[in-house]
């Protein structure tokens, strides 16, 4: 098995924390700061089952009004939930899909992460951190000897 072979079990993160569809930007927002994440999934809650997915870019998008001078618009984002600003139905991945299929499928649509479902539950997450760490540290030191020389 060589590295773009390996499952992507092997490098998914599966300690997730979740949302619902009827949750809070303020909420999200607070979540992204405490544990410096930048991809949020929300699930049906009981069931597991991937609903979507939140990235803080989504959220950013809705403050961000064109048209206004300043550019911030905090009361269009008071009242918003999950919903209003979640990727609905993402690509997702099975945790036995290689790294190589995760990073062709970042790559050509410039996805951030991807949800890992097994069966009909969200069980992990891979993010390009993930996928570019992986590779960092498969790279042997002689492979980039050069360029330290």
């Amino acid at each position: 098995m060589t590295g773009l072979d390996t499952p992507l079990e092997f490098i998914m993160t599966r300690e997730l924390i979740s949302l619902r569809v009827t949750d809070t930007l303020d909420k999200a927002l607070k979540i992204f700061d405490h544990h410096s994440i930048h991809h949020i999934v929300v699930t049906d809650g009981s069931q597991g089952k991937l609903l979507g997915i939140l990235s803080k870019a989504d959220v950013l998008d809705l403050f961000i009004e064109p048209s206004n001078d300043d550019g911030l618009n905090l009361e269009k984002v008071k009242n918003k939930t999950v919903e209003d600003a979640m990727t609905a139905d993402p690509v997702f991945l099975d945790p036995s899909d290689t790294i190589g299929l995760a990073a062709d499928l970042v790559l050509s649509n410039k996805f951030h992460s991807l949800p890992i479902v097994e069966g009909e539950k969200i069980v992990g997450i891979v993010t390009s951190h993930d996928l570019l760490k992986f590779a960092f540290e498969s790279i042997q030191p002689d492979d980039y000897s050069e360029y330290t020389e």
